[in-house]
């Protein structure tokens, strides 16, 4: 298989998972009980992989600096939206 589909579906995995985490964590009764763990490890994994094909692509030279820099500002307004949150609390 050639690279960019591999990349652009672990990045498409890596959404998902994102979501799917999310999911099982507000609504802790749509899974079975004894798999919870698993489930949160295996999607934080699959979050981590996409990150590290996002970073290895930046690095190769596959993304553009556009959009290189589009994830960094959201990172960025992500992470003070996540203090202000907290801040709150």
């Amino acid at each position: 298989m050639d690279r960019k589909i591999l990349a652009a579906e672990a990045l498409a995995a890596g959404r998902a998972a994102k979501h799917n985490l999310k999911v099982i964590q507000e609504n802790p009764e749509k899974i079975h009980p004894g798999k919870m763990e698993n489930a949160e490890a295996y999607l934080n994994m699959m979050i981590e992989f996409a990150e590290e094909e996002i970073k290895n692509a930046r690095q190769a030279g596959r993304t553009s600096l556009r959009t290189w820099l589009k994830c960094l500002v959201l990172s960025i307004v992500t992470s003070e939206k996540q203090k202000r949150k907290e801040g709150a609390a």
